[in-house]
């Protein structure tokens, strides 16, 4: 799905506000990096790493991190943030960024692609930096119905669907290992409160309640029983 979108500036600030506020949502990230924690092998390519809300987690998991950012204020965030830490290297800019002969066992979008205009583009690119057998992680929002004025604020150009966003990414000349819908809940969080009520659900005291309260046990559920449906999906895939 695509739409106008806000200036460059006004997303980066609406982004910036979201990362903040998602830096508590510890059961949250937890919980989501444990599902890509197999894939995850270094040298690991962070792809649109914004404020480091998962940096550290990579790092402990893969060991050395570049982590890409292109916007310049969160970049500036990100180095301060990981000055003293070696296994991690920052790079503001694109994938063009990058040193040509650079080459990264594992690969990770979490609510990344959904920027990105080219997607099958930057899939493509993402393909010709992963050496042979690597592993990439995707997170993204789901369903297009559930595209509100905050996705627009955000500057998502699109929510995904289970089987397209597979398509998109065996296009590009990836092997999908899985594919599936993530926080069913949320689903329904996000149409009532983002899409009908026009509100912020990144809002501070709504992303602790949820973290607190809604977080664990979906994380229960859904590691025992796979959602038809939910607020995002998650896919990995290997070159």
């Amino acid at each position: 799905m695509t739409t106008d979108h806000p200036r460059d500036e006004d997303i980066a600030e609406q982004l910036g506000s979201t990362l903040d506020s998602l830096d508590g949502a510890v059961n949250y990230m937890d919980w989501i990096t444990d599902m890509i924690r197999p894939c995850l092998a270094g040298p690991l390519l962070e792809l649109g790493a914004g404020h480091g809300t998962f940096t550290e987690r990579f790092a402990d998991a893969a060991g050395a991190v570049v982590s890409v950012e292109p916007d310049p204020a969160s970049a500036s965030l990100l180095r301060e943030r990981f000055e003293a830490d070696g296994r991690v290297a920052v790079v503001e800019g694109t994938l063009d960024a990058l040193d040509e002969a650079a080459r990264f066992e594992s690969a990770v979008m979490i609510n990344v692609l959904e920027h990105i205009d080219d997607d099958s583009g930057a899939l493509a690119q993402l393909y010709s930096r992963l050496e042979p057998g690597g592993q990439l992680a995707i997170w993204v929002p789901a369903f297009a119905l559930l595209y509100s004025d905050f996705d627009r604020r955000l500057g998502h150009h699109r929510r995904y669907r289970l089987r397209p966003l597979r398509e998109l990414v065996e296009s590009a000349g990836f092997d999908v290992e899985f594919a599936r819908y993530v926080n069913l809940p949320g689903w329904f969080s996000w149409l009532i409160v983002a899409r009908l009520l026009r509100q912020t659900p990144s809002d501070g005291p709504r992303v602790r309640v949820f973290d607190r309260f809604l977080v664990p046990p979906t994380r229960w559920v859904e590691d025992r029983v796979r959602a038809p449906f939910g607020q995002s999906v998650l896919l990995v895939a290997r070159r």
